[in-house]
């Protein structure tokens, strides 16, 4: 592959040995088994907005599984919801969607690591149309830069991407797995216009380790030229809070008109 050149973004820190690869990328695998329920603060790029939703700036986001969502503005405004789990189950359900026949990370089991990673991880059903931003997908799960198993042996290309550099560290006060990567002949993002890594590019990824989320992706440039992609960035506030289902629903239970037999 095609590896560009540039100066350490960590110097002083020893090349990744094929240890801390491996662990890289079962973290990157890991996500949607580390967390029944995630709270984030996202800082949206103006590039990527949603400005029919005001999904612009800083949100905070509630997700529950992969079933519901509320997006709350940084003055606490609802600008989003979303649930699955009150969705009919005809047979027009079963057809029309993949979620009938792919199970849920929870009813899934992975291959772990001893440290209880992912080394190899099933297909499971994603987060479909629950998400209002393209782009969260990959924050929230990602595997791209991963892949869903470690690379043959066998084959001629190596793993979607190539780690050049990988260190852990502190992170807005929660440790982290972060690395310099660069894109292989692998490499299929998750969202096709909006790629972790940018091809041609060196990128730092910074992944968290509790719960495998994208704290931050950020394209390095060596001549100060503007990057090719914006900076990602999101925040974990709680994970595996408690959520009742009328936090994601836009009617109430209680709501709903009597009906008398």
């Amino acid at each position: 592959m095609d590896v560009p050149s540039a100066p350490l973004y960590f110097p002083g820190h020893p090349i990744p040995d094929s240890a801390t690869r491996r662990r890289y990328r079962a973290l990157a695998r890991s996500a949607p088994w580390l967390s029944t329920s995630i709270n984030l603060e996202i800082q949206v790029p103006t590039q990527l907005a949603q400005q029919q939703l005001n999904l612009a700036g800083t949100v905070t986001v509630k997700i529950r599984g992969r079933e519901a969502i509320a997006v709350h503005s940084a003055e606490g405004e609802l600008l989003f919801q979303k649930e699955t789990f009150s969705a009919q189950r005809s047979r027009g359900y079963v057809a029309s969607t993949n979620a009938s026949w792919q199970l849920p990370s929870e009813l899934s089991t992975p291959v772990f690591t001893a440290d209880q990673l992912v080394l190899r991880r099933p297909e499971i059903s994603g987060f479909g149309t629950l998400l209002p931003i393209g782009y969260w997908q990959a924050i929230l799960d990602p595997v791209e830069l991963a892949g869903a198993e470690p690379a043959s042996l066998d084959l001629a290309f190596d793993h979607p991407t190539y780690i050049h550099e990988a260190v852990e560290l502190i992170h807005e006060g929660r440790p982290a797995l972060a690395a310099v990567l660069s894109a292989g002949h692998t490499y299929q993002p998750a969202v096709a216009h909006c790629p972790l890594v940018p091809e041609n590019t060196r990128t730092l990824v910074v992944l968290d380790q509790s719960t495998g989320t994208c704290l931050l992706r950020k394209v390095l440039t060596e001549d100060g030229s503007a990057p090719v992609a914006p900076d990602l960035t999101a925040r974990v506030i709680a994970q595996d809070e408690y959520y009742i289902n009328s936090q994601f629903q836009k009617v109430h239970w209680l709501d709903q008109p009597t009906v008398n037999p």
